[in-house]
């Protein structure tokens, strides 16, 4: 990202950055129960990625959205979530295979346990819309936010996650201008 130099009525805009928004989210039962069952979809993904890749087998995105398709294909269960969530974590488990690789001191993916692994689904730019104070999801589900304060610009991804104590977050990955002050 190339750093921008301009001056707007007294104030000298350095950079655009790209941060993150945090909100709490009001999820009822129904929403949970989405949530969780998108979830277990999204985990279940992920672990047979990790079986293939201890199995010998280099599981490429391309791969893995090939076998993906297979198994909405053979599977109603899977075909109740949003396809959306489900290729992004496995473009997420690509990710971290290929830092695994890369970055020294990362291991390898591995199995997310149902019981010890917190819910965390990420939903691209084309996965979700804010409409009436609400975050819209795929499958019909409609989670009230709790907005603290406005986001600067248009959010290109969201990342809905549950914390320990059992609360829901969506963490929005915005677009924002640094400006400094003149002296």
């Amino acid at each position: 990202m190339s750093v921008l130099k301009y001056r707007v009525a007294g104030v000298v805009v350095e950079s655009v950055e790209t941060v993150r928004y945090t909100y709490r989210l009001r999820a009822g039962e129904g929403a949970v129960a989405a949530l969780e069952a998108e979830w277990h979809r999204c985990r279940f993904l992920w672990n047979e990625a990790v079986h293939q890749q201890k199995s010998g087998s280099r599981p490429t995105f391309g791969k893995l959205s090939t076998m993906l398709t297979a198994a909405r294909r053979g599977s109603a269960w899977l075909r109740e979530g949003s396809q959306v969530a489900q290729q992004q974590m496995l473009r997420t488990y690509g990710a971290a295979l290929n830092h695994s690789f890369t970055v020294k001191g990362r291991r390898r993916p591995t199995f997310k346990a149902r019981k010890k692994t917190l819910p965390s689904l990420e939903y691209p730019r084309n996965g979700f819309s804010v409409r009436d104070n609400r975050l819209a999801l795929p499958k019909g589900v409609r989670v009230p936010v709790v907005w603290s304060r406005d986001l600067p610009s248009a959010p290109t991804s969201v990342n809905v996650y549950q914390d320990s104590l059992a609360h829901w977050y969506a963490s929005f990955v915005v677009r924002r201008e640094t400006a400094t002050l003149l002296d």
